[in-house]
């Protein structure tokens, strides 16, 4: 069983919880996600299943979109509502022009430092582990896009918005960071990711549906094919010679080069359409980096 599955995470499950939930329901031991959601969130979690777990570092780099709820006044360790709260401050509620005026500084290419409760090793110990000890360290500060933040709903002490982003933003870190900014403090209180790449929480399953599909057969159905997953790399169809060398993961001259550009990634078919590999152009040589095809194209 290969393919691309987008599971609706419910709330109070880990990453790894339903990674391995789904497991035991479609009886495959290769199953990753492709980026964690914390247990208080809820929403898209991809998932590749057998084959599809070596396409999980292209799906992973994908652009990503949130709706969170983030509440001023209260500063917590963890930066959500999980936390111990640190502090409560009293203030006088911000106008909502200012929250959007905030928010904008917070677009574009910017530095920010992951939160103490987070996965990031450090000297090999997660630093969460370490933060739960009262260890934790200042982690160092890492480039992050976010294309877009929208205020949906403000009734004080409560904001909800929307979020755009590349992948490795911490959306608590983000709405802490905006409550400093405002000078009151704030944490997360709700997250649901919404998009992932090209996958949407709108054609998601639920686990309870999924175990459904698995007693009556149809598991398959959920999948997405790892090349239909694929489908915002463009198509690279070789030949017969060309084909028997790339299912063996050798390189080969292509003149279309000009049609996608320098260090572009492509899906390499074959003469009878199928899936052969992933193959990244540069100067005018295909050279595989994923090979799924048999010899026998």
């Amino acid at each position: 069983m290969d393919g691309v599955l987008a599971i609706n995470k419910p709330s109070g499950m880990t990453s790894h919880d339903v990674v391995q939930a789904v497991r035991r329901i479609v009886r495959e031991k290769r199953v990753g996600h492709t980026g964690t959601l914390d247990p208080l969130a809820t929403g898209l979690l991809v998932l590749c299943v057998g084959k599809a777990t070596r396409i999980a570092r292209y799906l992973e780099a994908g652009e990503k979109e949130y709706t969170a709820v983030m509440r001023l006044g209260v500063i917590t360790d963890t930066q959500d509502s999980e936390g111990r709260i640190l502090e409560t401050r009293t203030y006088i509620p911000p106008v909502r022009e200012s929250i959007i005026g905030i928010m904008e500084r917070f677009t574009g290419s910017i530095m920010q430092e992951p939160p103490a409760f987070s996965a990031i090793k450090v000297s090999g110990v997660p630093s969460y582990k370490l933060a739960r000890q009262g260890k934790a360290k200042p982690l160092a500060p890492r480039l992050v896009t976010i294309s877009r933040i929208d205020l949906i709903e403000y009734d004080d002490p409560f904001i909800r918005l929307s979020v755009r982003c590349s992948k490795g933003v911490y959306i608590r870190t983000l709405c802490a960071d905006i409550g400093n900014a405002l000078g009151m403090g704030a944490h997360l209180t709700g997250l649901v990711r919404t998009r992932s790449g090209r996958f949407r929480l709108d054609n998601a399953v639920t686990l309870e549906s999924l175990r459904e599909a698995a007693a009556s057969a149809t598991v398959e159905r959920a999948l997405v094919s790892i090349d239909e997953s694929l489908a915002e790399f463009p198509v690279a169809t070789i030949d017969e010679a060309g084909a028997g060398k790339v299912v063996h993961g050798n390189s080969i001259s292509w003149p279309e080069m000009q049609r996608v550009g320098q260090d572009a990634l492509l899906r390499v078919h074959g003469p009878s359409g199928s899936l052969l590999a992933v193959a990244r152009a540069t100067a005018g040589i295909l050279k595989p980096e994923v090979v799924f095809a048999k010899s026998n194209e």
